[in-house]
């Protein structure tokens, strides 16, 4: 079962549902390790043209996942569409999935804190 950008795609409320996961490709490279088998994904993100959060974004994943390494591109031709590559991952897409979101969702600062000092 693979997430399928035909089939759905999420919107990570912290980004103000601006940025969104559009899916993945079907896992490649899949190898084995003493913690599970490890698999090297890509996929797409949907971004806005001036999103500046792909290397934190990627520095985020590191820090969390260690071994595993995640790319984020950059927007090219005012195209809001960005590819990514994950290395070590687990193959288990939904976890991936997850795991992403929860990331992205955390680098946007919390814009109600901002109103309310506005006040």
């Amino acid at each position: 079962m693979y997430w399928s950008a035909v089939l759905r795609s999420r919107t990570v409320r912290g980004m103000a549902e601006r940025v969104t996961l559009e899916g993945f490709d079907p896992p490649k490279n899949r190898r084995h390790s003493p913690d599970g088998d490890l698999v090297d994904v890509q996929g797409w993100l949907h971004a806005p043209v001036d999103w500046t959060g792909g290397p934190r974004l990627e520095h985020a994943w590191r820090e969390r996942h260690g071994r595993s390494r995640l790319g984020v591109g950059l927007s090219v031709a005012n195209n809001p569409r960005r590819h990514l590559l994950l290395t070590n991952v687990p193959a288990d897409l939904d976890f991936v999935r997850s795991e992403l979101e929860s990331l992205i969702a955390a680098l946007e600062p919390d814009t109600t804190s901002d109103l309310e000092d506005a006040q």
